[in-house]
């Protein structure tokens, strides 16, 4: 099939006229919704706000009432759990070395279980070297191919036409 650059031009302007459709309808729904919330703005501001003093209303109570609490160390009222619980020790490693030797001589193989020991290339820095160097360090760059490409130089709309087409596929499945 012979395709003429006049025929791939106009698809181009038919897809640009289209996306510019699109981010029209972007535009009125982000208007629409930020509207919506300029609304509800200032009762979000003063309920977030009264719900925030009332939580520290609670927490004080619980915590000047602890000897209520001796038996049964929470309870749930109005679908508000409170009370008392465990709070979760954080550990503190003094010397990282010391404790990997410690480990080692308790453990003996089994530290591993214990001790992290990864090591990963660096792909980003060896995208640096020269393809001869790579060859050497047996890396093969794979998938080095020209492919057709359609790209919006407006980012925003590339971006929600392809969360577009994700979501299509997903419903189409």
């Amino acid at each position: 099939m012979y395709v003429k650059l006049s025929d791939i031009e106009q698809a181009a302007r038919d897809f640009s006229a289209k996306s510019k459709t699109l981010r029209n309808y972007h535009e009125q729904l982000n208007s629409e919704i930020d509207a919506i919330k300029s609304k509800y703005l200032e009762d979000i501001k003063t309920a977030s706000v009264e719900a925030g003093e009332s939580y520290q209303m609670l927490l004080t109570l619980i915590n000047d009432a602890s000897d209520l609490f001796k038996d049964k160390k929470s309870m749930t009222v109005s679908g508000v759990k409170f009370g008392f619980q465990k709070k979760k020790g954080k550990l503190e490693i003094i010397n990282e070395d010391v404790t990997i030797s410690k480990l080692k001589e308790l453990y003996g193989d089994n530290a591993v279980l214990y001790i992290n020991t990864k090591s990963s290339v660096v792909k980003k820095a060896l995208d640096n070297l020269p393809a001869s160097d790579l060859k050497k360090l047996g890396v093969n760059i794979v998938q080095d191919t020209d492919v057709a490409f359609v790209k919006l130089t407006d980012d925003e709309v590339q971006k929600l036409i392809e969360a577009m087409i994700k979501e299509s596929a997903k419903v189409a499945e």
